[in-house]
This record gives C-alpha cells, sequence and structure tokens, in this order.
C-alpha cells in the first residue's frame, strides 16, 4: 500500500511540474504582451493619436492576429505545445527510462531546424538524450515547437514517414 501511495504522489508531483512548465511559458509571455501594449499605447498618444484611433488599431490588431496580439496568440499556443511536449517527455521516462536505446524522429512539421535534423536517426540512451536535449526541451532552435521525438529505436517506421 506505501508503494502505490508513494506512486501516486509521485504521479502528483509530475503532473504539477507540468503544469507549472505551461504556466511559467505563458505567464512570461503575458508580462511581454502587456509590455508590449502599453509601449504601444505610449507611442500612439505621444504621436498625438487619439484614444478612439488607439481603441481602433488595436482593434484591428486584434482582428488580424496582427503584431501584438499575434505574438500573444503565439505565446500560449508554445506553451501549450511545450506542456504537451514535457508530458509526453514524463510518460516515455516512466515507461522505458533507460532500459531500450532511442531514436530521434521527425515527425515531418514543414521546417526542419539544423539541429534536430542532424539528430534524424539518431541513437541513444533515454538518459543521453535528456543531457544533450531533448525534442521540445529547449536546447535548439526551435526551442518549444519542436515536434521531433525519440521512440524506441526497435520501432520500425513506415517507409512514408523516413526522412
Amino acid at each position: 500500500m506505501a508503494d502505490e501511495e508513494q506512486n501516486t504522489q509521485d504521479l502528483k508531483e509530475e503532473d504539477e511540474n507540468i503544469l507549472l512548465w505551461a504556466t511559467l511559458g505563458i505567464s512570461f509571455g503575458i508580462d511581454v504582451f502587456i509590455t508590449r501594449i502599453e509601449r504601444e499605447i505610449a507611442l500612439l498618444r505621444n504621436a498625438g493619436v487619439s484614444e478612439a484611433a488607439i481603441l481602433n488599431i488595436l482593434g484591428n490588431d486584434l482582428a488580424t492576429g496582427g503584431r501584438i496580439f499575434g505574438e500573444l496568440r503565439n505565446t500560449i499556443k508554445r506553451g501549450i505545445v511545450s506542456a504537451t511536449m514535457h508530458a509526453s517527455r514524463v510518460g516515455q521516462d516512466r515507461v522505458y527510462g533507460d532500459s531500450v536505446e532511442m531514436q530521434w524522429v521527425s515527425v515531418g512539421s514543414p521546417k526542419i531546424c539544423p539541429d534536430c535534423e542532424l539528430r534524424i536517426g539518431a541513437v541513444r540512451s533515454w538518459d543521453e538524450w535528456e543531457t544533450i536535449g531533448l525534442p521540445a526541451s529547449g536546447f535548439s532552435v526551435c526551442k518549444e515547437f519542436c515536434y521531433c521525438q525519440i521512440i524506441p529505436s526497435s520501432i520500425s517506421m513506415p517507409s512514408s514517414l523516413e526522412l
């Protein structure tokens, strides 16, 4: 019974860490958003733009996903993707740990960053990947937008997915 309680506690801590990972990324992005919108308003006011025109400009930016609100949207997306990838890594570590060799694969997103491209097909242990940087861990040019995966090297890839 004590082992079951410890496993439940470990899972709860892992879940909290995943939520913290996502929350920190999004909250820093919100701080940046607030600074950018305050700066935009100050610049427009100093240029003599009326309050109504400022509201219109900001409304257009919101409606079109412009420079300011588009960045906020991307920050939220990055937080969600990052949390999903972090949860995947936690699950993989729990299931496989360092018991199998893991191969770096790309899911074929439109652009693969140069850091990830060099790793496609490479095989290492979980601990080695963790040491040099897991997908979406922030080590690479693509940072949290990485959609690469590491999978057990014993899994054969369909030829249509191989790169």
